[in-house]
């Protein structure tokens, strides 16, 4: 981007904007749920800056409707303190009140409200009504009061409007929206939630309210925040605040870019490679975050790095989901793998075909024993395919509405990054089964929005669910029936292994003679992949003391433990049980007693 337009041309309007736009225009809607990145930063309308959503909303609105906003704990307020006095003005609020029906009348869910009847024209001599002003301060930290406030003001200039008046209608925003209204049945949430919500209810079903043209706008984090009744109202529309795309990122980028520049306070920032890989790649991240990232290159004088772009990536994720979901950009692929040429092929296949909607599948299952490398092939090849690596892991330790923030945080990345491979290790241990009486109803719902996710045509192709397991008989059977690919991958033998063994001491500068190599292939039949890491780590430790130690000799006096070598066996056998691809499974397996192997590899495993 030019550098001069940068600081004087508006980015793009905001997706959200132009759904909610189109959603009061040409869908009649009244309320909105707008979730997702309502923390962030948006373009301006008619210049180059950028504001926080609800400032955004009002430079789209404020020409149109009467701009309220309502907090928790600040109450019922206006964005701008003339439009609420000309507002006042145009309905009248401040007439004298009727001293039959006192302000203090009445009390709403432990808090007083204001007189409903403040408009009321009586002739007699009554007491001064309230000021404006006092009415919504006696909304702070009372959101009943507030609620009934607001359905009288919107009742108010509709009245207004049928005296011959011309006034807008209102927009009500509502900050932290779950907090307000949180999810839950009706019949069990507290009395004050349930109050609030009836009271919300009733004022946005009101017909006369809807005809009158005023609309509401919910902001919460995410969908599953809020309760599911307002989703269902007729006149609702969910609308997700998506991260920033490439436009805006290079817009926003080219704009911090240019001002860190003309700051003499500053450095102007620099980046690992160029600008517009760096924006490519700050992918997921808000607005703010990218901020920070180009303060920290302009304050230090370093480059933005890859690295920390990811690094920050998964500190927001950390903090918002602890630890449930990490991004990763894998460094390694094909190249970099040794030996398992068939399962290699079988899974870069696999990449290849979900290019193609019309070959694509929805899941598949990698499965194998312990530290055999199953995850680290998925990762190699999901790298080549140019997909971003989405890694799910203690999802089953998400409780309440912990599981649908998951997904919608997930889905939230697919449209972002476009293609994702979402990887699931010990996919066995991290699913529940929806069909089991002992799985908890949390859990039940995560494996439902999988399941449906898994289900959806629409990500056929975006998304591709790779299930690594050790116990792949005990995936549930709705996951399998959509996994149709089921890959083994078992530790090497023969020529293969020695190979292997060669070329991974070899990438950490140990050199084995073919004597020494033969000895330690001898020596270490029971070892799997993670193990000879082990050794290897083992060998260069034992020549920080003795440079000339040989491989042989450190093995003289450590070994890796034996204590999982039958459970190994076993994890083999059901791996060899379930292949989708018998060419893969080593002809040790083909025994007449094969069904009973596996029958008692079950039961060792499950004891």
């Amino acid at each position: 981007m030019n550098q001069e337009n940068s600081l004087t041309d508006p980015g793009p309007t905001p997706p959200f904007m132009e759904a909610l736009v189109d959603g009061v225009k040409q869908r009649g809607k009244r309320i909105f749920m707008l979730t997702g990145d309502v923390m962030g930063i948006f373009p301006n309308r008619e210049d180059a800056g950028y504001s926080p959503i609800e400032e955004r909303l009002c430079q789209s609105l404020t020409g149109h409707y009467n701009m309220v906003r309502l907090d928790l704990s600040l109450g019922v307020g206006f964005y701008d303190s003339d439009q609420r006095q000309a507002l006042f003005n145009s309905i009248g609020w401040g007439r004298k009140s009727d001293p039959s029906d006192p302000l203090e009348g009445l009390i709403d869910f432990g808090s007083e409200i204001v007189n409903r009847h403040l408009r009321s024209r009586s002739k007699e001599k009554a007491p001064t009504a309230p000021s404006p002003e006092q009415l919504l301060e006696r909304t702070r930290q009372r959101p009943g009061a507030a609620l009934v406030l607001l359905r009288e003001l919107t009742g108010m200039v509709r009245e207004a409007n049928e005296r011959g008046e011309s006034v807008k209608p209102v927009c009500t925003v509502i900050r932290l929206a779950g907090a307000f209204f949180p999810p839950g049945e009706f019949g069990k949430l507290s009395e004050l939630d349930r109050g609030r919500l009836a009271t919300l209810l009733s004022w946005l079903n009101d017909p006369e309210c809807q005809r009158a043209g005023h609309i509401t706008i919910l902001i919460a984090d995410s969908r599953s925040e809020l309760n599911a009744r307002i989703h269902s109202l007729p006149s609702s529309q969910s609308i997700e605040v998506g991260f920033p795309d490439e436009p805006t990122r290079r817009h926003f980028i080219a704009h911090r870019a240019a001002t860190f520049r003309n700051d003499p306070a500053f450095a102007t920032p620099t980046f690992e490679t160029s600008e517009e890989d760096f924006a490519e790649g700050a992918a997921g991240l808000s607005l703010n975050a990218i901020s920070s990232l180009l303060e920290e290159s302009a304050r230090s004088g370093k480059p933005v790095t890859r690295e920390s772009v990811n690094s920050l990536l998964n500190e927001i994720l950390e903090a918002q989901l602890d630890g449930v979901v990490t991004i990763k950009r894998p460094q390694h692929g094909d190249a970099d793998l040794c030996g398992y040429t068939g399962a290699r092929d079988a899974i870069k296949r696999v990449f290849r075909d979900c290019e193609d909607p019309d070959t694509a599948i929805s899941a598949f299952v990698v499965s194998g024993p312990n530290g055999v490398g199953k995850t680290f092939n998925v990762e190699a090849h999901a790298a080549d395919s140019g997909r971003i690596v989405i890694e799910l892991s203690q999802i089953r330790s998400s409780d309440f509405g912990g599981t649908d923030k998951l997904f919608e945080m997930v889905r939230r990345y697919v449209e972002i990054y476009g293609k994702v491979a979402i990887l699931v290790d010990e996919a066995h241990a991290a699913f529940g089964s929806i069909h089991s009486g002992e799985t908890h109803d949390t859990e039940k719902r995560l494996m439902a929005n999988i399941i449906k996710m898994m289900s959806d045509k629409t990500l056929l192709s975006k998304v591709v669910w790779c299930l690594m397991t050790t116990r792949p008989d005990l995936l549930d059977p709705d996951v399998l029936s959509r996994a149709p690919k089921q890959i083994p991958i078992f530790d090497l033998e023969g020529t293969e292994r020695a190979e292997f063994f060669s070329a991974m001491f070899s990438r950490k500068g140990i050199t084995l003679e073919e004597a020494e190599l033969t000895h330690v292939i001898a020596e270490t039949t029971w070892y799997s992949n993670r193990d000879l890491d082990f050794l290897i780590r083992e060998v260069k430790s034992a020549r920080r003391d003795t440079p000339k130690i040989t491989v042989p000799q450190v093995l003289e006096t450590w070994s890796a433990s034996k204590g999982i070598v039958t459970k190994r066996a076993a994890q083999s056998f059901i791996a060899a049980s379930t292949s989708s691809y018998p060419a893969l499974v080593p002809s040790r397996f083909n025994t007449p007693n094969f069904e009973d192997e596996v029958r008692r590899a079950k039961a060792l495993l499950s004891s």
